[in-house]
């Protein structure tokens, strides 16, 4: 029979007690077709709390056969309540077509009681990136079309995801998927129930179309996330349009604060235009990363300030000397 231990690093919240509690021998596996996992293993090693409530815990881990290997695969482990989860089950076999692209492959469905007697079920999916560590408006605008679309195509099996926030989207790269079903709206009909509009194709500004093909849901977590920008770009109260400029989740991590020393927000705007516009230079041409630039921003930032003075005609300045942090 399979059993749950944590790994020797693995330092357990309160809520991984109860866990370990569980008497092995009533732990059974419920697998899918889908083949992520071998077809018999021996243990089920917990790595690392990813997140945590009074209703559920998810924890990350890995599989071992009863030789004591590895499989290849990281697993996400959704520990709670057994009526809970096994409603959430259900909705990831209703949507059995989008996992592995808008949600995670569901892997099975275990059950345990402890020695308690307290019923238990662990939801298993595979472990894909991590929570979005950004506002969603931060995204580039390719990015938010991206998990628009996943919420499309949710949608499109007559689901709302109800509780869509930074925590449910998952980023591995440049895909994305979402998770946590537990409040997910069944039943939904609306004024598009078969349009299936594509919003990487979509124009920067709102349109009467949109109205007509897409959900009203949908829409109002489009606009929260600024997806119709106008072909612009915001960050710490300046708007520019964005062409040749990076996005606004690295305008935020690049931002020159070292410029606010000594100019005035007239002079700011067009300073700090050229400055992002090298930005994206750098970053096009791959003379850096974002966290390597991070390393230079006050010496990025007075090498286009020289430029941008040269260019202006105006004298030149000596270096800010930043105050002493405290």
């Amino acid at each position: 029979m399979a059993s749950f231990r944590f790994d020797e690093r693995f330092a357990a919240p309160e809520y991984f007690n109860r866990i370990a509690d569980l008497e092995d021998d009533e732990i059974f596996y419920n697998v899918n077709t889908l083949p992520i996992v071998p077809p018999s293993f021996d243990d089920i090693v917990i790595t690392e709390c990813l997140h945590a409530t009074s209703n559920s815990s998810v924890y990350s881990g890995y599989m071992v056969d009863e030789d004591g290997a590895r499989y290849e695969h990281d697993i996400a482990f959704k520990f709670g309540d057994v009526d809970r989860l096994c409603r959430e089950a259900e909705k990831y076999d209703r949507m059995a077509k989008l996992q592995g692209t808008a949600i995670p492959r569901l892997i099975g469905l275990a059950f345990g009681t402890t020695k308690r007697g307290e019923k238990l079920a662990c939801l298993m999916t595979e472990l894909f990136g991590s929570s979005l560590d950004c506002p969603l408006i931060r995204l580039p605008r390719s990015e938010k079309a991206i998990i628009l679309n996943h919420l499309q195509a949710i949608h499109n099996k007559g689901l709302l995801h109800a509780d869509f926030k930074e925590s449910n989207v998952l980023q591995r790269g440049a895909d994305f998927r979402l998770v946590d079903f537990d409040h997910m709206r069944e039943s939904h009909s609306c004024s598009a129930p078969h349009q299936k509009p594509d919003f990487s194709d979509m124009p920067e500004d709102i349109t009467a179309e949109v109205w007509t093909t897409v959900c009203a849901y949908i829409i109002v977590h489009a606009r929260n996330m600024d997806f119709w920008d106008n072909g612009e770009v915001a960050v710490e109260g300046f708007t520019w349009k964005k062409d040749g400029l990076p996005s606004g989740r690295i305008m935020d991590d690049l931002f020159p604060r070292i410029y606010y020393y000594r100019y005035t927000t007239k002079e700011l705007p067009d300073l700090m235009w050229h400055y992002f516009r090298h930005i994206q230079t750098l970053l096009e041409n791959g003379a850096g990363d974002v966290q390597s630039l991070k390393l230079r921003i006050d010496e990025t930032a007075a090498w286009v300030e020289t430029q941008w003075r040269a260019k202006l005609k105006l004298p030149t300045l000596p270096p800010v000397a930043r105050p002493p942090r405290i």
